[in-house]
């Protein structure tokens, strides 16, 4: 298991980046929560495995993996692997965030915790459930989502991508 510090398995990079803190309803004591995500800008880059661009050295094929600019908006989650400054910052904000083995993937993650009952708030139901916290399902929902540019480069392993999230969109300035 990683112990979320590590930077192996690195598949999202950018310049810069935000955090999305907003509240969201526990659904284990359905009480209102503190929860944080990061979310990446325009011209941040994806790891592609590029399957059909394989080369052979000394008999063996090596896959040749790319990296590619997404011109969009896209949350991360399931995220595996967090620099310490990243993670202290997500922590200041939403103190309940933390490294976590959850039942119902049974996989390990950074994950949001409730600040009351401290169940793990799931990722799945945070980004791809309608009226998740960060999947809103109107502008007026969105607008609770409270964006922080942080102007510092990022490196990340992260199993989920939502890409150009609906409703939610960060200006430069704003």
């Amino acid at each position: 298991m990683n112990d979320g510090n590590e930077s192996s398995g690195i598949n999202v990079r950018s310049q810069h980046y935000l955090i999305a803190r907003t509240a969201g309803i526990c659904p284990h004591c359905h009480s209102k929560t503190c929860v944080v995500a990061l979310m990446l800008p325009p011209g941040h880059e994806v790891l592609s495995m590029n399957e059909d661009d394989e080369s052979t050295c000394g008999g063996s094929s090596i896959r040749g993996d790319t990296w590619e600019s997404v011109p969009r908006h896209a949350f991360l989650f399931y995220v595996d692997s967090l620099p310490d400054q990243v993670r202290c910052r997500l922590q200041a904000l939403a103190p309940m965030f933390r490294f976590a083995v959850s039942p119902t993937t049974q996989g390990s993650f950074w994950a949001n915790h409730c600040a009351q009952c401290g169940a793990i708030q799931e990722d799945h139901d945070l980004f791809c459930e309608p009226e998740g916290a960060f999947l809103p399902v109107s502008p007026a929902a969105a607008s609770s989502i409270e964006l922080l540019l942080i102007q510092e480069a990022l490196e990340v392993a992260a199993a989920g991508y939502a890409i150009d999230p609906q409703f939610i969109k960060f200006e430069a300035g704003s």
